[in-house]
Formats: C-alpha cells, sequence, structure tokens
C-alpha cells in the first residue's frame, strides 16, 4: 500500500514537471513572436483552434514499477492582434514629377488653370504633380503692379522630370496724358466779393477760377458797387494758373488839390499824352495832381512834341504844342521779282532782284500801295506811313489761273476788344473792326494795333503760328474826359482894364 501511494505520488509530480516544462516554452514562443509583431505587420487572422481537452492519464498498475510516458496534448495559445504604423512618403499617382516656374519677380502669384499653387521666391516656384494626375493646362503668374503672364503648359512631367515654365512680367506703364492745351484763370478781388467780368461779360463773383481758356490774352475786368472798377490784360498760358488781383479804391477817391493845364496844338486836333496815358485831342484842359507831369503830343505828318509841366495846385497852366511838319518816312515794299508798285495811283518802280523796292521821303500818314505782276492777282492795301520811321510792307502775290505758286505758311488773329468794334491794323494794313478774324496772315511776329474813337490806341506784337489763329483780347482804355477851362479870375479880369487903360493914357499923351 505505501508503495502504490508513492508511486501515485512520484507520476503526479512527473505529469507537473511536464506540464511546467511546457508553460516555460510555449511562454518563450510567445515572447517571440511578440518581438517579432512589433517589426512585422500582422498576419491576416485565423480562426482559434477549439480547446482540445487534456487526456486523462492512466492509471499505474501496482505491478508497474516505471508509469507510462504521456505526451501531453498542445494547448493553443492566442496571440494579441498589434496594430503597427509605417510612414511611407505619399506618391502621386503613378510617380511625381515638377512643374518648375521661374519668373523674373519675386512674389508673384502661381495658378495652374486658375487654382493657386503659391508665390515665387529666389526667382521659381517648383510645384509636384503627379504625372497620371489630370493635366495641366494653363500656367499663369500674376502680381499687383505688374502685367499678367499666361501660357499653356508644354507637356506634363513624366515621373522624376522637371518641366521648366519661363514667365516674364512688366511693371504697369502710366499711362500717357495728353498735353494740356487750355489755361486757368484765378481771380480774387480785395475787398472780396467783385463781380468778374472776362472780355465785356459778366462770369462770376471773386473769388473764383475761370477754366478751359485757350491760351491768349484776355480783358478782366472787377466791379464791386462804392469802389473804382478795375481792367487788367490777362496772358493766359497752356497748362498754367494765371492769377488776377484786383485791389479796389473807394470811389469817388478822397478829396485832393489839383491843378490844370490848358493845351492847344497848331494844327489842331493833335492828340495828347500825360505820363504815357492818352488824354483826347487839342485843344483839352487836363486836371493833374501837383507835380512834375510829362506832356507827349503827336499828330500825323508832322514831328511829336514833348515837354514837362511842372502843376501846381488850384492853378491853371497853359501849354501851346507848335507842330513842326514832320520829316518823311521810308518804305520797304517786299513781294514778287520784277513787280510794279503803285503808291496813290503812282508809279514807284518795280521789285528789283533782291526781292524789295525802298521808297524814300514817303509823307506820313495812310496812302494806297498797289503790286501787280503778270499772270499774278493785284495786291492792294491801305498803309499807314509813320514820320521818321522805316515802315515794311510784305504784298504776297496770288498768282492767276488753276496752279496758283504754292502760297507761303499762313495763320491768323481772333482779335474781340472792348468796346467792340475798334479799327484793326495789322503791321499798319487795315483789316477790318472788331471783333473780327483776319487770315492770310504770313506766319511770324506782327504789329497790331486797334484805334477806336474816344478810346487810347493801343499797339503790341503777337505772334502768329502756321495753320493756327492766336487769340487777343483788348481793352481799350477810355480817354479821359476834358476837364472844362477854368473861368478868368477877377483880379486877372482887373489887371487885363488897368493894362488897358494905361496902354490908352499913353497912346493919348503921344499923340
Amino acid at each position: 500500500m505505501y508503495h502504490y501511494r508513492r508511486d501515485i505520488v512520484r507520476k503526479t509530480l512527473f505529469s507537473l514537471l511536464v506540464i511546467l516544462a511546457f508553460c516555460i516554452v510555449a511562454g518563450s514562443l510567445a515572447a517571440a513572436s511578440q518581438i517579432i509583431g512589433d517589426v512585422t505587420p500582422p498576419a491576416p487572422a485565423t480562426p482559434e483552434p477549439m480547446p482540445v481537452p487534456p487526456t486523462e492519464l492512466p492509471t499505474a498498475s501496482p505491478t508497474t514499477s516505471s508509469p507510462p510516458i504521456t505526451h501531453p496534448t498542445t494547448v493553443p495559445i492566442t496571440e494579441p492582434t498589434t496594430e503597427v504604423t509605417i510612414t511611407v512618403e505619399p506618391t502621386l499617382g503613378g510617380g511625381k514629377g515638377w512643374i518648375d516656374v521661374n519668373c523674373n519677380v519675386n512674389g508673384a502669384s502661381v495658378y495652374f488653370d486658375g487654382i493657386p499653387q503659391g508665390v515665387t521666391s529666389g526667382g521659381i516656384l517648383s510645384v509636384a504633380v503627379s504625372p497620371t494626375a489630370t493635366p495641366v493646362r494653363t500656367v499663369t503668374v500674376t502680381k499687383a503692379g505688374y502685367t499678367s503672364w499666361s501660357d499653356p503648359l508644354p507637356h506634363m512631367p513624366a515621373d522624376k522630370e522637371h518641366v521648366p515654365i519661363y514667365a516674364t512680367i512688366n511693371p504697369l506703364t502710366t499711362p500717357t496724358i495728353p498735353p494740356v492745351q487750355t489755361g486757368t484763370i484765378y481771380a480774387q478781388s480785395t475787398p472780396g466779393g467783385a463781380a468778374i467780368y472776362l472780355n465785356g461779360n459778366l462770369y462770376g463773383y471773386a473769388s473764383l477760377t475761370i477754366p478751359n481758356l485757350p491760351p491768349g490774352t484776355y480783358s478782366l475786368k472787377a466791379s464791386l458797387a462804392g469802389y473804382t472798377p478795375d481792367t487788367q490784360l490777362i496772358n493766359v498760358y497752356a497748362g498754367q494758373t494765371a492769377t488776377y488781383y484786383p485791389n479796389l479804391q473807394p470811389s469817388p477817391p478822397a478829396p485832393r488839390s489839383t491843378g490844370t493845364v490848358s493845351v492847344t496844338s497848331a494844327p489842331d486836333h493833335a492828340i495828347v499824352y500825360v505820363d504815357g496815358n492818352y488824354q483826347g485831342k487839342a485843344p483839352l484842359t487836363v486836371t493833374l495832381y501837383p507835380g512834375s507831369h510829362s506832356f507827349h503830343v503827336t499828330l500825323p505828318g508832322y514831328t511829336d512834341y514833348s515837354t514837362t509841366v511842372y502843376v501846381n495846385p488850384n492853378t491853371n497852366q497853359r501849354l501851346n504844342a507848335a507842330m513842326v511838319p514832320a520829316l518823311s518816312g521810308t518804305v520797304i515794299v517786299a513781294s514778287q521779282q520784277g513787280a510794279a508798285v503803285f503808291m496813290d495811283s503812282l508809279a514807284q518802280g518795280s521789285i528789283k532782284p533782291s526781292g524789295s523796292l525802298s521808297l524814300y521821303n514817303i509823307p506820313g500818314g495812310d496812302h494806297i500801295f498797289k503790286v501787280t505782276a503778270p499772270g499774278y492777282i493785284d495786291w492792294i492795301n491801305t498803309i499807314y506811313v509813320q514820320p521818321n520811321t522805316i515802315t515794311t510792307i510784305t504784298a504776297s502775290l496770288t498768282a492767276a489761273g488753276s496752279k496758283p505758286a504754292p502760297a507761303p505758311a499762313t495763320g491768323g488773329f481772333t482779335i474781340v476788344s472792348t468796346p467792340s468794334g475798334a479799327d484793326i491794323y495789322v503791321d499798319n494794313l487795315f483789316l477790318g473792326y472788331t471783333p473780327a478774324t483776319p487770315q492770310g496772315i504770313l506766319a511770324g511776329e506782327h504789329q497790331v494795333t486797334l484805334k477806336y474813337a474816344g478810346y487810347v490806341d493801343y499797339s503790341s506784337f503777337a505772334t502768329v503760328n502756321a495753320g493756327q489763329t492766336t487769340p487777343l483780347a483788348i481793352s481799350l482804355q477810355p480817354a479821359p474826359t476834358p476837364t472844362p477851362v477854368s473861368a478868368t479870375s477877377p483880379a486877372l479880369f482887373i489887371g487885363g482894364l488897368l493894362g488897358a487903360a494905361g496902354i490908352a493914357q499913353y497912346v493919348r499923351r503921344r499923340s
């Protein structure tokens, strides 16, 4: 009995040792599979085997000295599934290529078929694309302040291929501004609010701006109740602003002592200027402030008379200008060689090979000149010859017939005046009355003279450009109203009577 129990214990211990060894081997295999699982992606899961119950150990026969060895059934071990993440650089479609957009400006935006891709840096933007993706058709490069560039892509890049694109964008150019053809006048009066007249027409009230004026000379007038009007000629130039700042004085002026000068001329009707200002025709009386004043008296055909008069307050002085017949003037007529020249219907000669004819000792005043030549239309004009000066006449003849000679370059004037109706003389040629637009005037500088009864003569030089009309706006200054001669004082009258009585007494004694 004792031996039997000992055999059973031995068998039991042996079985336990076998089971323990099996567990150790199984644990080692599980650890090895765990290590392998950390590296290798897990294999597809397989159905777990059904566990098999262990085989019962045979009961040892009491007579057997050694128990029979039985192999234990392997217990299946379920291995845990482990997720392994492997980072792989993504590939585009069936490979990867690049579109290299080269641009001459950094910071330019790149678009593929309207889809933004980035901006250029260092002169390039390289965009990765898949050769098998949707093909890029158009590449566009833009930047603010620059022209846009757009072009089709030559072809999609193959795997590992770079397709270069070269885009050039240029700065936007400033549009060319046409040159300014007009000018502006800015008028501001002191005191403010004066009515501003442009060429005699009310434009508005100061301060104001008169825009879009063609270049030329304009008459500006400022008028305000209680003040003396102001009139000035303002020159306007293209693209510039001319200013008119009239400083109006209270009207009438403050009382001030004056004197008078009675001017006569021999012969009568000589034109009188005082301090350069037109006064009228003699005989006349001029009222002046005390002090020295220059007198200039002129009469066609006579030598000018000039003197200085010191005017005393509250006194009247007399000035008699004895006019001396003027020396004859000289006239130079320029025209076609061989053309005949007539003055006041009298033949004067023909144009020399030099192209002109000089006429001497021509009396001052208006004369009718005619220049004629075979095959040409007669040239006739009234010319004012100034004494002691050289008057040049250019008589441009126009060929008669269907093939006239080429006409020289000419232009014209547009002349307006305040008041209108003034006589117009260009280079001493009478050309009508204002307002007028005389044409056919040779290009160059010409003397323009306006005359109007009761106004000071205006004379200045203006330029005519070929094919253009030069505007002239002229404001004539009114001649002062002659002041009546002051009545003879009682003392002078009594002195005259006493003088006459003395002369009569002297004559009586002699007789």
